[in-house]
Order: C-alpha cells, then structure tokens, then sequence
C-alpha cells in the first residue's frame, strides 16, 4: 500500500507546492510585497522586516525560481540561512522559500523539516486562516513523502479545524493511519476522502478507493468488494475486472454458461493473465459448442506469448476444425433458428455470432429468442443480449438488459458486473470493440 500510494501523490505534490512557490516567487495570484518587507511563501506577508541581507539574498532566490532554475534558488536560500543575528522572523520567511524550493526539487526531506520550522514559528500564527490552509495542505503531502506518518495525522487535525482538509489530505492522513496499523482510522479518513471527492464533483483517487479496500478486507468483507467495484468502473483497469470476474468465479461457482460470460468480460477488457485463463476460456466456450469463439481465444493467447504451442496442443486443431465447420453450416443454423418455434436455437446463434465477433447480429438472434421465448434457460438470451450490446457501445440499452437478468448466484454475478462494465465503458467514453 505505501508503494503504491505514494507514487501517485508526487504527482499531487507538485501542482500544490509549485502553485505555492509561484505565489513565493512573484507568479500568479496576489502581489507578493517586496524583499524590504517580506516575501511569503504562502502569499500573505506577515507583521515584521527581513534583515538586509536576508531579503538580499531571498531576492536573488525569487529571480532565480521565477527562471526556472531551481538549484540556483536554493543557492540563495542557503546564502540567507548564513546570515549571522538572523530573527526569528527572518527564518519564517526563509523557510517559507525553502519548503518551495525544495518541494519542486524533489527533495521531500529538506522541505519537511522547511515546514516544520515555519509552522511553529511565531510568525505562523499570525497568518490568514486561508494561508494556514495552504502551508498545512503542502506540509501534510511533503511529509507523506518522508514517511512521517505522526505529523501528516497531527496536521490533517489541525488542516480539519479549519476546514481545510480535501480528498487529497485526506488520503494522506488515512494513508498514515494505515502505516502506523490503525486500520479503523485508516477507514474513516479514506472513506471521508471519497465523500469529499464525490460531493465536490471531483474523481476519487484510485489509492483512496484501494486503501478502502485493503483496510476493509477483514473486517468488512462486502465494503472491500464494493470499494473494488467502485474502483473498476472509475478507473476500468483491466485488473480490476480480472480479480473481480475470478471473485466471481470463485464465490458462486457458476454454470458453465455464466462462467464464460465472465470470462469474456475479462477478455474484452484486456485482463487475461495467465495460460490457464485463456485454456479455461477455450475449454467452456468449446464445450458449450462455440468453436469459433475458442479458436480465437487460443490464438491471442499464443500471439500474446502465455500460451505456448504444446499447451494449445489438440485444443487448438480441434478447435479450428470445428470453427471450419460451424463456419460452413452456419447459414443453415440461422435459417433453422429462425423457423424454430422456440427461441432457444436463436439464442445459441445469438452465442455462436459473439464468437464471430458479429455482435449486431448476435443482437438480432438475441431479441428474436426472447421474443420467440418458451425457452430452456430463461435468462440466457437477456445476458448475451446485454453482452452484444456492451460490445456495440450501447452501454445504456445493456444496462437496462442486465437489470432484468434473474437466476441463481452465478448468472446474477455475472450480469452485475457486465453491469458495472458497461458503465466504466461508458464513462471512459469507449466506442463499441471491434469486431
């Protein structure tokens, strides 16, 4: 978890604390006051003067950050620390400088301790509520980044008194609880995190949704799932759906029929792992009569380098002689589908065309064999018609049929997450798959 977590808030990192040393330096937002005075770090100016030398040297340091050059800022700021009968209010200011600087210079541990001489200083408690919110933020996430698990909960209490905290710190704070083996705490602040994003219209961070996750997954079994979920359809990774769909798989143990919708969810999300996913897939679809569909499945897994020749072995030249087949007779199966007063033949047409990757006409098949109805599996034609229509990019229609699937644990495993599918398609603004 703290691998993964903290990866993704360096990125964080540097849109908050470069927004800070541009405020420092003279860049967007309100006027910085001259060296004379003071210099701030945070935009606001507090009460006092830098000594002479110190504002020399800190205006040195706001040329060189607004040029860009970093190294050269930090060449200055240490200049100012040099200065001998230095104030205490001389230091607040440098340290302002220096937590900036050294942020957007990637060395966290300088700007920790930047920050944790700057708020404590004095002179700290005499700025604006809104630049206390500011300081708090960027100390909270730059001591993420060092580990100092203590200080980030310490801050997000104090950032919380005013109101400050936002799915960005509070994540963070939920990422030391964590760290620190207080999963309860861990819980509150990563689900406050998530509350937050979502009422200000703002993406959840994919590490808030997994933190839910790993700190529910003994205590609260179904939350951790339903944090998966959650972080599937916001982030449609295609691991996400493998462990799902294999969740799944492994929860209801399902009909072959429902175990082969799963398994081609994951494979038209790009989830296969292993040779045992793409052999299992090609073993259902070929024994539920689908040669054409287990043909092709074989094939990608040998082109994607998980299958080698020898596991494919008969599998392979069986199913490709049956794919000739079914190919050759596929006319006349759909003509007697379409004769047949039950619907069950054009739903297993319906099945056949997915293989194809002919999904408007397996649409077609599908609505003819629920119209037809009287049939074998009452639900069949519903989630291969949902199925068909996910792959056409008509992610509203699918998720209208899915909500009328019903049956036993397996079918219905399988048509919530065809759900939840569809709607990560959707919000991806993916476009049907191709054929």
């Amino acid at each position: 978890m703290k691998r993964l977590v903290r990866a993704a808030f360096a990125a964080s990192l540097l849109s908050t604390v470069s927004a800070t040393a541009v405020l420092a330096m003279g860049g967007s937002g309100p006027t910085p006051h001259t060296t004379e005075s003071t210099t701030t770090s945070h935009a606001a100016t507090p009460a006092g003067k830098l000594s002479k030398d110190v504002a020399t040297n800190l205006a040195a340091a706001q040329k060189l950050a607004n040029a860009g050059d970093m190294q050269g800022a930090m060449a200055s700021i240490k200049a100012a620390q040099a200065v001998p009968d230095r104030t205490s209010h001389d230091d607040f200011v440098i340290n302002q400088f220096l937590s900036a600087v050294a942020a957007n210079l990637r060395d966290y541990k300088t700007a920790a301790a930047a920050y944790d001489v700057m708020l404590n200083s004095p002179d700290f408690a005499d700025q604006p509520d809104a630049d206390k919110k500011l300081a708090y933020h960027d100390g909270i996430i730059v001591n993420g980044n060092v580990q100092g698990w203590q200080k980030v909960i310490t801050m997000g209490g104090q950032l919380d008194a005013l109101q400050g905290n936002d799915e960005i710190t509070y994540t963070e704070v939920a990422i030391a609880y964590y760290n620190l083996k207080d999963t309860k705490n861990a819980l509150v602040y990563a689900q406050k995190a998530q509350d937050y994003a979502k009422a200000n219209n703002k993406p959840v961070p994919e590490q808030t949704q997994e933190l839910i996750g790993q700190a529910a997954a003994q205590s609260n079994p179904a939350l951790a799932l339903q944090q998966a979920e959650l972080q599937a359809v916001d982030h449609n990774e295609p691991d996400l759906w493998y462990k799902l769909a294999l969740n799944a798989v492994g929860s209801t143990s399902p009909k072959e029929i429902d175990g082969l919708a799963l398994y081609r969810l994951i494979f038209m999300a790009g989830g296969m792992q292993s040779s045992d996913d793409y052999l299992i897939m090609g073993q259902l679809s070929g024994k539920l009569g689908y040669p054409t569909e287990q043909s092709k499945v074989l094939d990608q897994g040998m082109a994607s380098g998980k299958v080698s020749p020898g596991q494919a072995g008969g599998q392979l030249g069986a199913a490709r002689k049956g794919a000739a087949e079914d190919e050759r007779m596929l006319g006349n199966f759909a003509a007697s589908a379409a004769k047949a007063k039950s619907g069950d033949q054009s739903v297993k047409l319906a099945e056949d065309y997915w293989g194809y990757g002919r999904y408007a006409d397996a649409e077609a098949a599908a609505r003819q064999g629920i119209a037809k109805g009287d049939p074998k599996d009452p639900s069949e034609g519903l989630m291969i018609l949902g199925e068909s229509l996910v792959a056409q990019g008509k992610y509203d229609e699918a998720v209208s049929t899915f909500g009328q699937v019903s049956g036993n644990r397996g079918r219905m495993a399988a048509a919530h997450l065809w759900t939840l599918y569809a709607q990560a398609r959707k919000k991806a603004g993916m476009p049907g798959a191709a054929h």
